[in-house]
């Protein structure tokens, strides 16, 4: 399958179950809190919110200071978000903006929807300014379950899709892809500058394992800097 035709079936997916999406994100969200922490002040900074969906995120980056633009490929997502942020339609692959148009790209929960990624990470690039953030949380694939941590997340995955519980059915054409920080680490590092990985602990990982050991937590957050120094 196609790059583009992939696209259209992960969006086609959004769009069928865009009801089932919370419109607002709470204030104190795990990752809201990680990506406002490592990006810093936001006042004035112009920041592409990749993948915004219903533009939730988008929002609480905006309260922060920034002049935020989300981009979707999903126009049912787009259609339930708020109107408070402009939003554009377009492929993660083939973004609508100038070069050095951005200080700061966020991608939450979104390279695990999209393959390939490489031209996605080299769109980023080329639309960051010089030592503008990219940062992307994503899911673990070294995880370990929050409610069972003797079994690893992506066996419970793997069981969960043949069950129906998750969102793209087993042998459909797309998947959810999780990543081996490391090996995504080594994809952001052809593109970026300082690229750095964290491991966050989400609400149901408040266990001694998961204190313990930081890489058994289901979300990571990857960060780096286009190359050059900033204007």
């Amino acid at each position: 399958m196609t790059s583009i035709k992939y696209e259209a079936e992960v969006a086609l997916r959004f769009d069928r179950i865009s009801d089932r999406f919370k419109p607002v994100v709470g204030e104190h969200d795990f990752r809201l809190e990680a990506v406002l922490n490592k990006v810093g002040k936001l006042t004035n900074r112009k920041v592409l919110d990749l993948g915004c969906g219903q533009g939730r995120f988008a929002l609480k980056l905006a309260e922060a200071g920034a002049y935020v633009i989300g981009v979707d490929r999903s126009l049912g997502m787009l259609k339930r978000g708020t109107n408070q942020i402009p939003r554009v339609q377009a492929s993660a692959g083939r973004l609508p903006f100038a070069t050095d148009s951005f200080d700061v790209v966020v991608s939450i929960e979104v390279l695990e929807h999209i393959f390939p990624i490489e031209p996605i990470l080299k769109e980023v690039a080329r639309c960051l300014r010089p030592g503008g953030q990219f940062l992307a949380i994503d899911k673990n694939a070294s995880c370990l379950n929050a409610q069972r941590p003797w079994l690893p997340g992506l066996a419970v995955k793997w069981l969960d899709e043949r069950r129906g519980l998750w969102m793209y059915p087993a042998g459909g054409p797309v998947r959810e892809r999780w990543f081996w920080p490391g090996r995504l680490k080594s994809h952001l590092s052809r593109h970026f500058a300082d690229v750095a990985v964290s491991y966050l602990e989400s609400p149901d990982e408040s266990g001694i394992v998961f204190r313990s050991f930081p890489a058994a937590r289901r979300f990571v957050l990857w960060s780096g800097r286009a190359p050059g120094e900033a204007l």
